[in-house]
């Protein structure tokens, strides 16, 4: 089904190499942002979608202020800043990045919040946290890259205090049956993003029960998030002009850096496809 498997070290280097990238498009350091974000009645600009994205998640998870978060993959910081800020409870980011790492803990402190906030370079498959640490998992566009997708379930579970609940905002595939042509698209925009595969969301539902995780509940917001989806396509094709002039007098050019526009084009065209979906999926550890 996949044709490439990542690291974590690729999978730092990803995020590393293509922080220009969203520092351009998506205004990263005022939005501390890295994902689609959420578009409603609510949202006119794409910060408010951003913003918007992290109050959904918290809604869903019932995020108190006595809670003790885990940001699992959490970039330069947003989310556990925004919910530090906005909701008062504690947060603790982890990432495969030295360099997110170094930039979250600068953003916790621009906003005033490092007394709540924390974060570490880690691994959420292995974290070495005592178990039943964290009244709340959190995983915003970052479980995908586990390519064992069980070994983040398990971690996070036995992390997880009883009756704490998990919280994912992901990309999941949109149908099984795909061509091979369908396939391929697929995962052109995956591999640019440094995930082998992901399953639908009722495999992921089914991973979750057999973690031991219950009220697995589903969200598709796929129509929430296509404004993004469009953005990000028209943004991509004047990535391309830089990124091959950019080549031209930088051969050597690293990987992601250079072909991330690549899965920034076919995102869209696949999920017009139906190829993928983007799902809120919670879960408790009963």
């Amino acid at each position: 089904m996949t044709d490439k498997t990542f690291s974590t070290r690729d999978i730092a280097d990803y995020y590393d190499q293509t922080e220009i990238h969203y520092r351009r498009g998506w205004n990263l350091s005022e939005s501390l942002a890295l994902h689609y974000g959420y578009w409603d009645h609510s949202t006119k600009r794409l910060p408010d979608a951003l913003k918007r994205m992290n109050e959904r998640m918290a809604e869903l998870a019932e995020i108190k202020k006595t809670d003790y978060v885990l940001d699992a993959g959490c970039g330069v910081g947003g989310s556990s800043v925004y919910l530090a800020k906005h909701i008062g409870c504690r947060a603790k980011g982890i990432t495969l990045s030295a360099k997110q790492v170094q930039s979250a803990t600068a953003n916790a402190a621009k906003h005033g919040v490092s007394n709540l906030a924390s974060f570490e370079e880690k691994d959420y498959n292995h974290t070495g946290y005592a178990s039943e640490t964290f009244d709340i998992v959190w995983a915003l566009e970052s479980s995908g890259t586990a390519t064992d997708k069980t070994r983040f379930i398990n971690e996070a579970y036995r992390m997880m205090k009883k009756g704490g609940r998990l919280v994912i905002g992901d990309v999941y595939r949109g149908k099984n049956d795909m061509s091979k042509s369908e396939n391929r698209m697929l995962l052109k925009v995956l591999n640019g993003w440094a995930m082998s595969d992901v399953p639908t969301p009722e495999e992921f539902k089914k991973m979750l029960e057999q973690g031991g995780f219950s009220d697995v509940q589903l969200h598709c917001i796929t129509p929430n998030i296509m404004r993004s989806a469009v953005r990000i396509f028209w943004g991509s094709i004047s990535m391309f002009f830089i990124a091959n002039a950019y080549k031209l007098y930088n051969p050597k050019v690293r990987y992601f850096a250079h072909n991330h526009y690549k899965a920034l084009f076919w995102q869209y065209i696949a999920l017009k496809k139906g190829l993928w979906n983007y799902y809120l999926i919670t879960a408790v550890k009963s």
